[in-house]
């Protein structure tokens, strides 16, 4: 007969597992929060709610390839899936290989306790193949965020998927350490207690970090949406104002800087004779080129159509004009190639910097302007100044 305290944690656990899953495919159907990953987060929690349900059947209900068979190949899944969901979240290529290989062992040598194997050995076969599958999931989830903030804060995300593959890690070496207790979940002994208290606990902990870095990517793209220009990645027009606004600020504190306009060049002609596709290819391209010349204290962005502002900061009009030069020469370097065709690309340039009567950055874009005209006027694929 189960015991009470197992009895209840295991219904504990489902409990949570099942209202996961609710709550999981609300964030799927319902919001469509990241539907990939909200829906493997839902089939992984009912999964392994179902592997819990079948694996405490009632004596008179236990079948083993009830109880054996389909709640192994269950939480294998479960955990596989769980493995895939942080590539999802931050819409990479998942580790479909290592998942299915794991599925597949499972697949193999499950079949092998119904036929006879040593069921003391079960335990350590199947939870030798789900802990590698729940350390692939921590370890994703620590490259989601470590790409996106710092390391501490990275581990810390992880930190309770990391637990959980210990825990199963212990799960497997049970009949090491213990030999005369049984893997089975129903077991009233003081391992498998404690092991049920850490699993429903982590169960819980896990969902609200993954609902969390759900809610955290979510913020960040609209973050994105509010500053960068979604083709090209270049900031946006109000971005660079901001940016400009800041530079004119220190720049009353002694630091200069310097504004770089530049319009690509014939960019209608091959908007008209190659396609839009073709037009967004030359603006992808022509960021390509530019942003070399950038440091991490610049900042590049897309000021309208195809005109782009560089700001260069600690930066006069001799040190603007030999960056512009660079990325003239850089950009007249990488050719569009579209459909068999190949056109040159070139862009003309006008450059400006601070000077002692400028009361804001306007007053430095419009001589910045009035260079680009210049250098349109003489032939275009030019840098010029107008001081």
């Amino acid at each position: 007969m189960l015991s009470v305290s197992a009895q209840t944690l295991l219904a504990a656990t489902v409990l949570v597992l099942l209202i996961a899953c609710v709550l999981w495919s609300v964030f799927a159907f319902g919001l469509k929060l990241q539907p990939r990953a909200s829906k493997g987060m839902a089939a992984a929690n009912l999964l392994l709610a179902a592997a819990l349900l079948l694996s405490g059947l009632p004596g008179e209900l236990e079948q083993p390839w009830l109880s054996v068979y389909a709640a192994d190949l269950a939480g294998t899944a479960a955990f596989a899936l769980l493995s895939l969901v942080p590539a999802w979240m931050g819409e990479e290529r998942p580790p479909w290989r290592w998942s299915l290989a794991l599925v597949a062992l499972a697949l193999l040598l499950m079949p092998g306790f119904l036929l006879g194997w040593p069921m003391r050995w079960h335990g350590a076969v199947l939870y030798g193949i789900q802990a590698p599958l729940l350390g692939l999931a921590a370890w994703q989830s620590y490259r989601l965020v470590r790409s996106r903030t710092r390391q501490s804060f990275s581990l810390a995300l992880s930190l309770p998927l990391g637990a959980m593959t210990l825990l199963l890690v212990a799960r497997a070496i049970e009949p090491l350490l213990w030999p005369g207790n049984t893997p089975d979940l129903r077991s009233g002994s003081g391992f498998n207690v404690a092991w049920l208290w850490a699993g429903l606990v982590l169960g819980m902990v896990v969902n609200s970090v993954v609902a969390f870095l759900l809610l955290a990517q979510l913020i960040l793209r609209i973050r994105n949406l509010t500053l960068f220009d979604p083709l090209t990645a270049a900031l946006n027009r109000r971005a660079m104002g901001c940016a400009m606004e800041q530079a004119h600020a220190r720049w009353r504190r002694g630091e200069p800087y310097a504004l770089v306009l530049l319009d690509m060049d014939h960019f209608k002609s091959i908007n008209d004779s190659l396609g839009h596709g073709a037009g967004d290819l030359a603006l992808k391209g022509l960021v390509a080129a530019l942003k070399p010349c950038v440091r991490d204290a610049d900042a590049l962005g897309r000021w309208g159509g195809e005109e782009f502002l560089i700001l260069l900061c600690d930066t006069g009009l001799a040190g603007a004009a030999l960056v512009a030069e660079r990325m003239r020469s850089n950009l007249e370097a990488q050719p569009l190639l579209w459909r068999g065709d190949q056109r040159r690309l070139t862009a003309s340039f006008g450059i400006a910097e601070v000077l002692p009567g400028d009361d804001s950055p306007e007053a430095v874009l419009t001589r910045a302007d009035q260079g680009l005209y210049q250098a349109k006027r003489q032939g275009r694929n030019l840098v010029q100044s107008r001081e």
